[in-house]
């Protein structure tokens, strides 16, 4: 789990037992970005979904494959970030989809130089994403 802000945080794939670290961490939602059986071996997000259900965390699926950021996707993410108190975690295979999403909805209206600051300090590069970042 990646700290990205004080409400925001990314994962590569969750397993189920991820969950109780996640509730010690102040998790109140899971939005998972990666679609069910991208790849071999992967856990189901129903899975998941069942034990953080089982914790009181909530869980979206708003699956979308690498790349692929179409506006009403980011659009439906920030709906989904502004839609619960607290803490969210989103994850994928990697978390970079779920921080490019989240780069991309900017609930929290950072600028582009601190949106980048972010994503390096995480690990990632989002440098491709700022010209669509609504500012």
């Amino acid at each position: 789990m990646k700290h990205i802000t004080s409400e925001f945080y990314v994962a590569e794939q969750l397993m189920p037992d991820d969950i109780p670290t996640l509730v010690e961490a102040g998790i109140r939602q899971i939005i998972c970005n990666r679609p069910d059986h991208e790849a071999e071996g992967q856990t189901d997000f129903n899975l998941i979904q069942a034990a953080a259900a089982d914790a009181g965390i909530e869980f979206q699926l708003l699956a979308t494959a690498p790349g692929q950021f179409p506006q009403e996707l980011v659009d439906k993410f920030a709906d989904l970030i502004a839609s619960v108190e607290g803490k969210t975690l989103a994850y994928c295979r990697t978390g970079t989809r779920s921080l490019s999403l989240w780069t991309l909805a900017n609930p929290e209206g950072k600028s582009a130089e601190e949106l980048l600051n972010l994503a390096e300090n995480a690990g990632y590069n989002m440098s491709g994403l700022i010209e669509r970042v609504a500012l």
